[in-house]
């Protein structure tokens, strides 16, 4: 005898052998025994999910002459008749090659002839959603009144392609994806009867593969079991068959995505191409790696329902996502699924998948808001993983080289000298202030965090330099009726005093200015013209300009 694919010598034959359908099972059962038989159903969902399986079973039941709580006994003639398919009480259409109105219209034609050997005909129209609208509305009148001997059962993977007239006309049950411990179970079974044994991670592939698909997880299953030795199937073998990567590489090329490290990509990505695995399967299996990264960051406890993991895989994949913020996963997440899709259109698959990784690994340098709140984030998450270090107590104090080299009898021959209680703060922190312009600019940049409106005013204007301890800027003749008043206001000008006695730690006065008339403007136009010609000619090193005459 021919061998039987594993799909097909294990599809069910009565409604208990059908796994992850609970709902729509116990509702079929239910109208068989019940005799509320309706006369049009449609079965949805994706494909391999036993829409076919379960309307051939229901087709067998409805005209079985002894059911079994809704099941089909399988010994009746009407059961073997069926399942054998010498009958023609039983017929299944489908719709991708036989769309056309006149297909539609054959078929009901036969319509009006009674059921041979059971009490039912069943039509079984397999990717109805295919039909022409033609064809739609051909079938329109008798799906909606058929005669009392038939029934229409439908199956579709996209129900949102089939009209309305026809969706309120039959009854509809929707399929689910099958769970993966129940893809694993079946398999389990399926190489038992084979005298096979599996490792549990390499069926967990299969089943991951598989997708939720019962059909799909078989076929991979028979390749796999081909290339067994032995009589043990590994995970080696799975992962040659499937052409996926170990979970250890997926994790240290995910390490190396986190460090932005290129050159380390780089070598990854050759050691892949170079052990034959496909760039669009390992684009698919690193969109799947930061989907569980992003599910323990999102998710609090129990990530590994969710993910179908072990909780020993949960804890691992944790530990990688600190290295990572929502924001930066959701972009990278986004930016391999992109990729995986346009992949296949590629010339050079390798420069595909280099591109598209280096690209997802590197940072986000837009200005929209999605870059902006990612680099926010890495912030927040560097700002965190500091005050942890600080908390618990992971920094040391620098002890200054000058400290070390003196000797330590000559701090104890030293008495300490207390600091007066009175002192003032800026005078015990005295230190000998740098330049004029180096004052200045840390004043504006302590009035930038206190008082922004008053450096609004002042970083408009020129400064001019500081002279016998005022510091002073020059206000611009055309602001002089908006700036000048402000900026000479008491409280202003106390304002910025204080920010330039804190800054240098001596007492300092502050001072607005006018520039003066047209002509005064001209001059110090030109002043500056020849101090930067100068500076250019000569060197900044070399050019020593004073400008003590100038100052107001």
């Amino acid at each position: 005898m021919a061998y039987q694919a594993l799909y097909r010598h294990w599809r069910p034959l009565k409604f208990t052998q059908v796994v992850g359908q609970e709902a729509v099972v116990r509702t079929l059962r239910r109208q068989v025994e019940t005799g509320r038989i309706a006369h049009a159903y449609l079965f949805c969902g994706c494909r391999g999910t036993g829409k076919t399986s379960i309307a051939k079973i229901m087709s067998r039941a409805v005209n079985c002459l002894h059911p079994d709580h809704g099941d089909p006994c399988g010994e009746c003639e009407p059961c073997k008749a069926i399942l054998s398919e010498n009958t023609l009480d039983v017929l299944e259409l489908d719709a991708a090659s036989n769309n056309s109105v006149d297909n539609v219209r054959e078929l009901l034609e036969q319509v009006r002839y009674p059921a041979q050997v059971g009490k039912y005909k069943v039509y079984i129209i397999d990717e109805v959603h295919m039909l022409s609208q033609a064809a739609f509305n051909a079938l329109l009148k008798t799906l909606e009144e058929p005669p009392a001997h038939v029934i229409f059962i439908l199956a579709t993977t996209e129900p949102q392609r089939i009209p309305a007239t026809i969706l309120s006309r039959v009854q509809r049950f929707d399929f689910g994806r099958i769970p993966m411990p129940l893809l694993i179970g079946r398999m389990e079974e399926a190489l038992a009867q084979q005298g096979l044994s599996a490792q549990p991670e390499a069926l967990q592939m299969v089943a991951r593969a598989a997708e939720g698909a019962m059909r799909d997880a078989f076929s991979i299953l028979d390749m796999c079991v081909s290339a067994a030795v032995d009589g043990m199937l590994t995970a080696d073998t799975v992962r040659d068959v499937l052409g996926a990567s170990d979970k250890d590489f997926l994790f240290s090329f995910a390490e190396r995505m986190a460090a932005g490290d290129a050159a380390g990509i780089m070598e990854k990505i050759d050691v892949l191409m170079r052990s034959g695995r496909e760039p669009q399967a390992f684009l698919r299996e690193m969109s799947r790696h930061m989907r569980a990264l992003l599910t323990v960051k999102t998710v609090g406890e129990n990530a590994a329902a969710l993910l179908e993991i072990t909780g020993e895989d949960e804890k691992r994949y944790r530990e990688q996502a600190k290295a990572f913020t929502q924001e930066r996963l959701l972009r990278m997440t986004e930016t391999l699924m992109n990729a995986e899709s346009e992949l296949r259109y590629a010339s050079s698959p390798r420069v595909g998948l280099e591109v598209a990784v280096l690209r997802a690994c590197e940072k986000n340098m837009g200005e929209d808001t999605e870059a902006l709140r990612e680099r926010v984030a890495e912030l927040e998450k560097k700002i965190g993983e500091l005050t942890d270090k600080l908390q618990k107590g992971q920094f040391v104090t620098a002890v200054p080289e000058t400290a070390e080299k003196e000797p330590r009898q000559k701090a104890k021959s030293e008495p300490a000298r207390e600091k007066p209680a009175d002192a003032p703060a800026s005078q015990a922190a005295k230190a000998e202030p740098a330049d004029e312009n180096s004052v200045w600019e840390r004043a504006l940049l302590l009035l930038a965090k206190t008082e922004p409106p008053l450096y609004g005013l002042l970083k408009k204007e020129r400064f001019i330099g500081e002279q016998n301890g005022v510091y002073r800027v020059q206000v611009a003749f055309e602001r002089k009726e908006f700036s000048l008043g402000r900026l000479n206001e008491a409280k202003r000008r106390e304002m910025i005093s204080n920010a330039l006695t804190e800054t240098a730690g001596v007492p300092l006065r502050f001072e607005a200015v006018l520039e003066g008339d047209a002509q005064t403007k001209r001059v110090n136009d030109l002043r500056e013209e020849n101090e930067q010609t100068l500076i250019h000619t000569f060197g900044r090193d070399t050019v020593q300009i004073d400008d003590a005459d100038y100052r107001p």
